[in-house]
């Protein structure tokens, strides 16, 4: 059911790779603890580099500039056994491999709590460090959450309908990546205002989108920890203070939402 997804990509065989990546390398180039090497001991069955795109193999010319280089970009298949911390492993490949990465999370075990027919797709930027020299950043990591590729809503249908990559510029790798990266936080902003488009509103930039999925984020731990706080509250005072604020912040959490 994966391929139903590369087939939506419309990726030029040209660029298919189907080459392994051991484990091995992410012990020898990531700092890893005891409990990251056990999730991916446990929790990671394969890793496949299912396609590459460099020059050789796609019309598209690479990109470098005094922040960072994007000379090609993998598109890496991450097979699970396990659907538990999917969110440190993408930190843990991203950062172990300095070219720009399409990651694949793929459920392998149909024992799973995710079935496998679902995916999800992770992507972060990379950059030169200012403090290492010749060192690759890993940095404004995006991730779609758990697609079902056979069953999508209408906002993951609509995601997926935009992953053919032809439509993608082919300028250079950083804007071929970014087009993939803009598709994800499209995404992530149609979670909350429930229509998919690559249109920004309201002039906002992509950055601005971020910075208010990152206030939506910040807000609803907020919210929550009130709520939590005022389940204890004995005093109605208090309870009707805590109330105040919870409305308050799911006011401006719609604000928000209305301007996604």
């Amino acid at each position: 059911m994966i391929e139903a997804l590369y087939e939506k990509m419309m990726i030029p065989q040209s660029c298919r790779l189907d080459k392994r990546v051991y484990k091995k390398l992410f012990h020898e180039n990531a700092k890893l603890s005891a409990t990251d090497k056990k999730a991916l001991r446990d929790h990671v069955d394969t890793i496949l580099w299912q396609y590459t795109f460099k020059p050789t193999t796609i019309p598209i010319q690479p990109y470098e500039d005094d922040q960072g280089e994007y000379h090609e970009v993998a598109l890496l298949q991450v097979n699970l056994t396990y659907d538990k911390r999917v969110n440190r492993l993408c930190e843990i490949i991203h950062r172990a491999i300095p070219y720009p990465l399409i990651l694949v999370f793929h459920i392998s075990n149909y024992q799973s709590t995710i079935k496998n027919q679902k995916c999800l797709i992770s992507l972060a930027y990379k950059r030169f460090s200012q403090a290492e020299k010749a060192a690759i950043v890993a940095e404004g990591f995006q991730a779609t959450g758990w697609l079902d590729l056979s069953n999508p809503t209408e906002n993951q249908a609509a995601f997926l309908a935009s992953l053919d990559i032809s439509t993608w510029p082919h300028t250079h790798f950083f804007a071929f990546y970014r087009a993939a990266m803009d598709r994800v936080i499209a995404l992530a902003c149609a979670e909350h205002s429930g229509h998919y488009s690559l249109e920004i509103p309201n002039g906002l930039s992509v950055d601005d989108r971020v910075n208010k999925l990152k206030q939506v984020e910040k807000l609803q731990q907020k919210k929550s920890e009130i709520q939590g706080k005022l389940k204890k509250e004995k005093n109605l005072g208090t309870q009707v203070q805590l109330n105040t604020r919870i409305k308050q912040i799911r006011d401006r959490i719609e604000a928000i939402k209305s301007e996604l």
